[in-house]
């Protein structure tokens, strides 16, 4: 008998759970709809309070979907770099505090270049670089701003840049000093659309005539500025062509795990080229993609919490207009309230009404918001140089951050109304 009363007594508890689970979603259901209904008859305020909740959220999504495309951009450029590559370098990556001390540091000269060369053992390849920016002519087409940089035969090795059609420079066009070069895509598009472009010869600066013997793999921008917007000539030829005092950035591929050692090496010999005692300090840098990258994390956390802390004062805000809107609200139905509890309607039910109404508030402007701010940054993506990107978890974090708005500011107007006696409700005017 006991045995039979067990399951008996699951059963009632089941069907009990399955009564309170329809009683609550018919419940839920009619407060929605309620909800509703007092927002669209009510236009005007419920408008002023979404539009305010909809343009705080704008502005935060912009925020960190600006923040989400710096740091795509920020990884795209860096696999350019490549994880096992050193550079040496006058200039510290991150030392905008320092900026004299290093300001008056020697150039990175040719002489370093050839001593790493002759004296380290363990780097796979070596390559000298040193930038300017030029106009790029051929014919009676120029393109300005062009990054024009000189290398050698090591530069693909150090820095994964690939050739899409031709060849790459050679150790005898350095010693040569030949007059030929290799285009990004964004020139090959600009000269050359539907033509083969090796064996033109570009006009570059004033003085610089090349044979095009290369084009590169389209690469895209990073940063908002294009990377496929360059010439490489060989270092003899830049050197001739715009001076040889400028100062060089050296890379250094160091082996699969043996990134520190390398480093330890490099700066061993760069500091017996210079000849500085042990007490000295180095006149140089040895810089890594991990610092480069820790800085840039450091300055988006700060931009993070610049974010945050905005989306704080405009959550503030927009729930004061939640509140307040809600607030009128339950006084103007204060009699309906008495009513209803007079007739049955239970606490829970009135609180789950107005909290419905706040959440649905709230929700619609943030939705409107992120609309906003999505399209805004897709718009500052492809006319600045800023980047920007939808990011999923933003916008989950919107959807979610908007919600929970509601809820937050809405409980007390509803938990007033919840709370309000019947006989007190009835007699309000």
């Amino acid at each position: 008998m006991a045995e039979a009363a067990v399951p008996l007594a699951a059963k009632a508890r089941g069907g009990t759970f399955l009564r309170r689970a329809r009683r609550f979603a018919a419940e839920l259901r009619d407060a929605l709809v309620q909800a509703a209904t007092s927002l669209v008859s009510h236009k005007l305020r419920a408008a002023l309070t979404i539009s305010g909740i909809s343009i705080g959220i704008t502005g935060v999504i912009i925020i960190f979907m600006v923040g989400a495309g710096m740091r795509t951009s920020f990884a795209k450029q860096l696999s350019t770099l490549g994880p096992n590559t050193l550079f040496v370098h006058k200039w510290k990556w991150g030392s905008g505090n320092d900026w004299w001390k290093y300001k008056n540091r020697p150039n990175v000269s040719m002489l370093d270049w050839h001593a790493l060369v002759a004296n380290t053992r363990l780097p796979v390849a070596i390559a000298p670089m040193v930038t300017t920016n030029a106009v790029v002519a051929y014919g009676i087409k120029e393109v300005k701003g062009v990054e024009t940089r000189g290398t050698t035969a090591g530069y693909l090795d150090a820095t994964g840049w690939q050739v899409k059609r031709g060849r790459f420079l050679s150790e005898l066009d350095y010693e040569l000093g030949s007059d030929v070069c290799l285009i990004g895509a964004d020139l090959e598009d600009a000269f050359f659309k539907g033509q083969e472009p090796l064996g033109h010869e570009l006009r570059v600066g004033a003085n610089l005539r090349c044979t095009v013997v290369g084009t590169f793999v389209r690469k895209g921008n990073a940063f908002g500025q294009s990377q496929d917007r360059r010439i490489v000539i060989p270092l003899s030829a830049f050197m001739r062509t715009f001076g040889s005092k400028r100062g060089l950035v050296i890379a250094v591929v160091a082996p699969e795990g043996k990134v520190l050692e390398t480093e330890d090496e490099v700066v061993a010999v760069m500091r017996n080229a210079r000849r500085l005692n042990p007490e000295q300090e180095d006149t140089f840098s040895v810089n890594r993609q991990d610092k480069l990258l820790e800085g840039f994390n450091q300055t988006m956390l700060a931009v993070n919490i610049a974010g945050g802390l905005v989306g704080v004062i405009i959550a503030i805000v927009a729930g004061i207009g939640i509140m307040n809107i809600l607030l009128v609200s339950v006084k103007e139905r204060t009699r309906e309230i008495g009513i209803r509890r007079a007739l049955g309607a239970r606490r829970s039910t009135i609180l789950l009404q107005f909290l419905c109404e706040a959440v649905m508030v709230s929700l619609v402007g943030g939705l409107l918001g992120i609309a906003l701010g999505a399209g805004a940054a897709a718009i500052l993506d492809a006319v600045t140089p800023l980047p920007a990107a939808v990011d999923p978890r933003v916008v989950a974090g919107g959807v979610l951050g908007s919600f929970l708005l509601g809820v937050i500011f809405g409980l007390w107007p509803a938990m007033s109304a919840a709370f309000l006696h019947p006989i007190e409700a009835l007699r309000y005017e």
